[in-house]
């Protein structure tokens, strides 16, 4: 979602409220802006919300229901300063779990996301790392080598260094563990409303996912060289995916 500046509501989720705000209800529905872990905290209580780009876990389906996927993250990349090249690419194989394992490398996580089930558990074994309440904090950071590396998605990476007015200033570099995709979908209370909802956001995505003009939407903001792979997802384990 892009909540400010020229592309302003033009993020792959904000396209997506859209088309079901139309599909659901002929007109754009009701917005909240909340930051992800006051999010949890209302679908915990049930709170009559739906928030589309949740990524499936189980902790979160003790009390969210889920759509089939809507989108996307992949690939997952090790995000270092483009002048750090070298010295993260000589680490062959380069390798998640090596890294989080040197105390002398910084890094830093997004509060209370999810970056699929491989990822979240190196995450969790590793030495407690700096937790970001934004994206721009973060790549702010590694701009100002603060931190030394990110585990981000090269889409995310790069839209942040056009952001900070420096295009060029990250390089994603992939890792060993090579993870899953990630699918977000639509996630909404475990109650009757939400699983009503979810049922009838289901039925429109299985219209809409299989069209060019739905694709379009997933492959926004990708970087042309990963297309090939995102494009082999999205017509097998994507599609598939319940």
């Amino acid at each position: 979602m892009i909540t400010g500046g020229a592309d302003r509501d033009a993020g792959i989720f904000d396209r997506i409220r859209r088309l079901l705000d139309d599909r659901l209800f002929g007109a754009p529905g009701m917005t909240l802006r909340a930051p992800f872990p006051r999010v949890l905290t209302s679908l915990r209580d049930g709170a009559a919300l739906c928030f589309v780009g949740g990524v499936k876990t189980p902790d979160r389906e003790s009390f969210a229901v889920f759509s089939l996927p809507v989108a996307m993250f992949y690939p997952v990349r090790i995000v270092v300063h483009a002048s750090e090249r070298e010295r993260f690419a000589t680490r062959t194989p380069l390798s998640l779990s090596r890294l989080l394992a040197d105390r002398t490398q910084r890094t830093s996580v997004l509060r209370s996301r999810s970056l699929g089930t491989r990822i979240d558990a190196l995450l969790a074994q590793a030495a407690s790392p700096h937790i970001h309440a934004e994206f721009d904090e973060a790549f702010r950071m590694l701009l100002a080598k603060r931190l030394d590396y990110l585990v981000e998605y090269p889409a995310i990476s790069s839209y942040a260094a056009k952001r900070l007015g420096q295009a060029d200033a990250f390089v994603a570099l992939p890792f060993a563990e090579a993870p899953e995709p990630v699918f977000a979908r639509v996630m909404c209370p475990k109650t009757e409303w939400g699983r009503s909802l979810v049922a009838r956001i289901d039925a429109i995505l299985r219209v809409e996912r299989p069209t060019s003009a739905y694709r379009q939407i997933v492959e926004a903001w990708a970087d042309p060289s990963d297309l090939p792979t995102i494009r082999q997802v999205y017509d097998h384990a994507f599609l598939e995916s319940r």
